[in-house]
């Protein structure tokens, strides 16, 4: 009878063989990243060559420790070892270590960080011209270095009237980055700056690593004044000097574009300056005495009259023409009011014609209605103490009434009265 294994007892002898062979617990392979896409924890990919493919796991903590960004194509060196996922039946290697194949992973990461600011237009932010006649200087540097002084020796040779403020900053190691960040912090807040010159002095490529440090350079994209790098030697270029308004290859050269010309030479240029204006304005001069003496010549004020001839003319004219609209305008109003008058006359004669007529017809009205009218035909108003009497019981005999006639009033005493028969 054969024993059969189970596919678990199998894995289980085979992920032994891959943890206890010594030539697989520390591998060192090189190829290219393949299918690489990043996870939010451990990343799995593939490394690749012209005929083979294997997996490959990089755990969180190793991830985060890598100083470039992962990418698909890029040829890399792995120090790791083999292990086997029982699960899935598949082995891979454990990466503990990688770096870009060929150049440093400090270049890659430069290269990587020198994209992404430029793609994002920080290359291109600043392109300030630098102050020609500059009175105050920042400075951030190392107060020990060679860079400091020979900035000062430029400054006092060639424009000795600006003042430089030092920064000092520490500009290589773990505590480069901050020191620069703090420094940089400090120049904006003083608010009195013309320029700012940021630098160091030669070394290797980690020794002007802080310089290449992604939060330096945005500080740097946002400095209110202008920026002058000076950062290593001349071949040395960093990500500081591309951000930068100016790049300097020394610090020599960085005092130099920060100051203008030697002192000498521009009081001589000034001099120069104030020949050319006084020259321009002999000319100047001389060009205003000729046009006020052609002014001066002229006929017109020579002989002022001629000024106003045109405009004499123009006034006559004005007024004739004033006159004769005028009288031409008297004359077809008179008319208007002729023609109106013509009408208007008759109008109001039978207009008063008619109200006549009918003040008449209201007079012989109120006539035929007037009490005095009714006097007239012989009757009479009798009254008691002014009231008209209607009635015989409103008086008593012996009583005094009046009787109002038409051509006066009669004072009588009551004698007696009679009763009408009904």
């Amino acid at each position: 009878m054969k024993d059969y294994l189970t596919v678990s007892a199998l894995t289980q002898y085979l992920k032994r063989k891959f943890t206890a062979d010594p030539y697989l617990q520390k591998v060192y392979l090189t190829g290219e990243i393949s299918n690489f896409r990043r996870r939010p924890k451990h990343q799995y990919f593939s490394i690749k060559d012209d005929q083979a493919v294997i997996n490959a796991t990089m755990f969180q903590g190793v991830f985060n420790k890598l100083p470039f960004e992962l990418e698909s194509g890029m040829k890399v060196n792995i120090v790791g070892h083999l292990d086997l996922y029982a699960p899935s039946g598949s082995y891979s290697v454990i990466v503990e270590k990688m770096e870009p194949d060929g150049i440093g992973a400090l270049a890659v990461q430069f290269e990587q960080l020198k994209n992404k600011l430029q793609k994002a237009g920080l290359f291109e932010k600043n392109q300030r011209s630098i102050p020609r006649f500059p009175k105050n200087i920042a400075v951030i540097t190392s107060p020990s270095g060679a860079v400091i002084r020979d900035i000062m020796t430029t400054v006092q040779r060639r424009y000795p009237i600006a003042q430089i403020t030092l920064y000092p900053a520490a500009v290589q190691g773990e505590q480069a980055v901050p020191s620069l960040l703090r420094q940089l912090e400090a120049v904006e807040a003083k608010d009195v700056y013309d320029v700012l010159i940021i630098g160091r002095g030669g070394g290797s490529m980690e020794d002007l690593w802080a310089f290449n440090d992604e939060q330096l350079a945005l500080k740097l994209a946002q400095s209110p004044i202008p920026v002058i790098s000076s950062v290593g030697h001349e071949t040395d270029t960093t990500i500081a000097d591309y951000v930068a308004d100016q790049r300097a290859a020394t610090p020599t050269a960085a005092a130099e574009i920060a100051t203008p010309i030697l002192l000498t030479d521009v009081q001589n240029g000034l001099l120069t300056l104030q020949m050319q204006m006084s020259h321009g304005l002999g000319k100047k001069l001389q060009y205003l005495r000729e046009k006020f003496e052609r002014v001066r010549q002229s006929r017109v004020l020579n002989e002022p009259s001629r000024l106003y001839e045109g405009v004499n003319q123009r006034l006559d004219l004005a007024t004739q023409n004033l006159q004769n609209n005028y009288g031409n305008l008297i004359q077809q109003k008179q008319h208007q009011f002729n023609l109106l008058e013509q009408r208007l006359t008759p109008a109001m004669e039978r207009q008063l014609q008619s109200k006549q007529n009918r003040y008449q017809q209201l007079v012989n009205g109120l006539n035929l209605v007037s009490p005095l009218a009714v006097l007239a035909r012989g009757y009479s108003v009798t009254t008691i103490d002014e009231t008209i009497i209607k009635s015989i019981d409103q008086v008593k005999i012996g009583k005094t009434v009046k009787v109002q006639v038409s051509d006066g009033t009669i004072v009588a005493k009551v004698q007696g009265v009679e009763k009408q028969d009904e």
